[in-house]
């Protein structure tokens, strides 16, 4: 079975209101910890799942991979305003540095945290920020195979050049368009025709 993505794993387990917790190792024993600054894993509990915090993830801002510490920093912030984040992310950059650790929260900018946020709590199905996975792109390409836009056989057309003059229309159909209101373009409509 192929490894879970992050953020999708993320996003299922808010909606199942199965929150992760962050730990200092990857074994699942280990005890939790609220300090962003000693975790090392997100700990996922059904199926049972850690991953490093470092792991990029397909969330995108300027023109880099966020990781997930920062993608988990700014869902616990999620309610907090925007000055009070950035202290907050601020505070854990220096506690980062004071550690000599080269581990950092990316400040996630307004439109994208909220855009996550969203994302993350199914509100929303896309984002302009994450990048689709593999399986999207495939699922794209068939779709695009599929309906001609892209590669695959050709398309015949259904009859030639001269099928519409042979096509002849239902009695019963021309008596109902026979009865339909005539409609001209808008200079028509408006100024009337002229009197030949």
């Amino acid at each position: 079975m192929a490894e879970l993505d992050p953020l999708l794993r993320l996003r299922q387990s808010i909606a199942a209101n199965e929150a992760p917790i962050t730990t200092i190792s990857s074994d699942p024993t280990s005890d939790p910890t609220d300090n962003l600054a000693l975790a090392t894993h997100l700990q996922f509990s059904s199926p049972q799942h850690s991953y490093p915090l470092e792991t990029p993830t397909r969330f995108i801002s300027s023109d880099k991979a966020v990781d997930l510490r920062s993608i988990w920093f700014a869902w616990q912030k999620k309610d907090v305003a925007i000055p009070d984040y950035i202290a907050s992310a601020q505070e854990l950059n220096e506690e980062f540095a004071g550690k000599d650790s080269a581990s950092k929260v990316q400040n996630l900018v307004f439109v994208e945290r909220l855009d996550l946020i969203t994302w993350l709590e199914g509100a929303s199905e896309e984002s302009e920020y994450i990048k689709g996975l593999e399986s999207d792109a495939s699922a794209t390409r068939s779709a695009q195979v599929a309906s001609g836009a892209a590669g695959g056989v050709s398309t015949i057309p259904s009859g030639g050049a001269g099928a519409r003059g042979g096509r002849t229309i239902d009695p019963r159909l021309r008596e109902i368009y026979n009865g339909e209101r005539r409609m001209g373009d808008r200079n028509s409509v408006l100024r009337g025709i002229k009197p030949t």
